[in-house]
């Protein structure tokens, strides 16, 4: 029989954090969003739930075992708070999981900062020419004596600005698409790294920014993982974010939703609260349908990566559909909110500019369709 019941350590994990949302995220996340400084204040209060080592060793404070529904279940639970801060855990959990293949010196000195929430970690992959073809990077690591020089230029990466150290994925000279791509950890304080600034129309606080690498010494001790084997790893690490950050966007626009009925009740024209209009109710009725399902699009995937069934596709289905569903909620929220939706005074409109960047973010809906259309044509079935 299948069960839709989370477990008793989720359901309380789940609880915990749905009041730290509500009663510390929520009343300051119009404020935070509308910043590109990094919240380190909140950042550290995340550290002390333990909500940043979630998959992580416990010999540096970390819960040990991979957890992609507890993981899942944060993010969702912190995005009714703020849209932002519910993606640390999932930005957190990519790189630490990483970063655990690499040598005790190198996890000792960053994985315990990360988790405790003192210092942040930029993951480096994307390119200005290579986009949704992360296969396709051009930035190059050379052999000298002792390491490895990297140059190039990463775009559009998240924490760019914030960040103490980064993840950065670079080819060897004469290789193409996915082979010969390896992961380095260079810390961004390093000579020959720069920094410039990326605002976007939202997600302001994530320290949106581009990364320049001229002549960057990177020591052997740094490489993460095989040599060359780099891009296969975060792909993989990719198959449960995907569907985290699915539930970050909904999350968000059930938040929205809720604000929008509450408002509808109050709200009264010709003589009666404008919820009695279908007008208005049967949106509602409408978005939370989608969410309702989009949502467990999200948790079969997290479960099937639990129990190490297929759910590369899950995952495409949970990152292109879910932040449109978001979206088109959010937007639902602001029309019955009226005027007020679109005023800077109230928080609908950051909501909205925040998740529209996840239809970008980690692989555009198009790429996800690929994705899914492989393994529909690989398997003979759209059965998944």
């Amino acid at each position: 029989m299948i069960s839709f019941d989370f477990a008793d350590k989720h359901e309380e994990f789940r609880k915990t954090l749905e009041s730290f949302s509500q009663h510390v995220l929520l009343p300051g996340y119009r404020d935070r969003a509308a910043s590109a400084e990094f919240p380190f204040g909140i950042y550290k209060k995340l550290g002390d739930l333990d909500l940043l080592g979630i998959g992580l060793p416990e010999e540096y404070g970390g819960t040990g075992a991979e957890d992609p529904i507890l993981l899942g279940l944060a993010t969702e639970t912190l995005a009714y708070g703020d849209v932002n801060m519910a993606g640390v855990p999932v930005q957190i959990g990519l790189s630490g999981s990483q970063l655990a293949h690499k040598s005790h010196d190198v996890q000792e000195r960053y994985v315990p900062p990360l988790i405790a929430g003192e210092e942040t970690i930029a993951i480096a992959l994307t390119e200005p020419g290579s986009g949704s073809d992360s296969a396709g990077l051009r930035t190059t690591a050379t052999t000298v004596p002792g390491g490895w020089k990297l140059n190039g230029e990463k775009t559009a990466i998240s924490w760019a600005m914030n960040a103490t150290v980064a993840l950065v994925y670079a080819r060897e000279g004469g290789t193409t698409r996915p082979t010969g791509i390896s992961c380095f950890v260079v810390p961004l304080d390093s000579p020959g790294v720069t920094r410039s600034h990326m605002p976007g129309m939202g997600c302001l606080r994530l320290g949106w920014g581009a990364l320049h690498f001229d002549d960057v010494f990177v020591p052997s001790t740094y490489l993460v993982g095989e040599e060359g084997h780099g891009f296969r790893s975060v792909m993989n690490h990719f198959d449960f974010s995907r569907a985290a950050l699915g539930l970050l966007c909904l999350g968000a626009a059930k938040q929205s939703l809720e604000e929008a009925a509450e408002y509808a009740q109050q709200r009264h024209a010709f003589e009666k609260p404008i919820s009695e209009n279908q007008g208005v109710s049967f949106q509602l009725a409408e978005h939370a349908t989608y969410i309702e399902g989009a949502r467990w699009i999200c948790y079969r995937a997290l479960w099937s990566r639990e129990n190490e069934r297929p759910h590369t596709a899950l995952a495409s289905m949970s990152k292109w559909w879910l932040p449109i569903v978001a979206k088109n909620a959010i937007e639902a929220a602001m029309r019955i909110h009226g005027n007020l939706g679109y005023s800077a005074e109230f928080p609908l409109q950051r909501r909205f500019r925040d998740v529209m960047a996840y239809l970008v973010a980690d692989g555009t809906a198009e790429i996800q369709k690929k994705i899914i259309a492989r393994d529909i044509f690989t398997l003979g079935t759209v059965s998944l």
